[in-house]
């Protein structure tokens, strides 16, 4: 009976997402090229039980006085495996990379120092990736994400996350 009852439980408290299903997930992690810390959020809208939209916005924290935001647009085709309560998802879209250098004065190696001023540089590109979820909550789940940008300055992004499903 107490088998059968926690059965019946994770099968009607872990299921997979449905159409019209919109999840936020609050992300922080890495970005390789730069080697800097960043946060961000991703709004993910499941249009098909297996298919959804993902857009995400990421600021990434000043490291040598260039700070970044990339933004981006990413479809998913997502694998649910719900006795475990995990799903796997490739991902593949369009991204844009905006760095902000600020001015900043440096030694030219002799006595003299050169004063460079602040420019800010966009970078669009397509992403290529893909990442697992594992739920913990009804409506709550671990999130760990891996893209690599193809641009004219290529990086990839490392994420962990946690989403809400609403």
């Amino acid at each position: 009976l107490i088998a059968g009852s926690f059965s019946l439980s994770a099968q009607a408290i872990y299921e997979p997402a449905a159409s019209g299903d919109m999840t936020l997930v609050g992300q922080a992690g890495y970005q390789t090229n730069y080697e800097r810390f960043g946060i961000g959020a991703q709004l993910r809208y499941s249009f098909l039980r297996n298919i959804r939209l993902a857009p995400d916005i990421m600021f990434f924290f000043p490291k040598d006085k260039v700070t970044g935001l990339d933004i981006n647009l990413n479809a998913h085709y997502v694998f649910y495996f719900p006795q475990d309560r995990f799903s796997v998802y490739p991902l593949a879209g369009f991204a844009m990379q905006n760095n902000f250098r600020g001015s900043q004065t440096v030694n030219d190696g002799n006595v003299n120092s050169v004063k460079i001023d602040s420019d800010s540089k966009t970078n669009l590109g397509f992403n290529l990736g893909g990442g697992i979820s594992y739920q913990v909550m009804p409506n709550g789940y671990l999130n760990a994400e891996a893209k690599f940008m193809f641009a004219d300055e290529d990086n990839a992004v490392i994420m962990l996350g946690y989403g809400l499903r609403f």
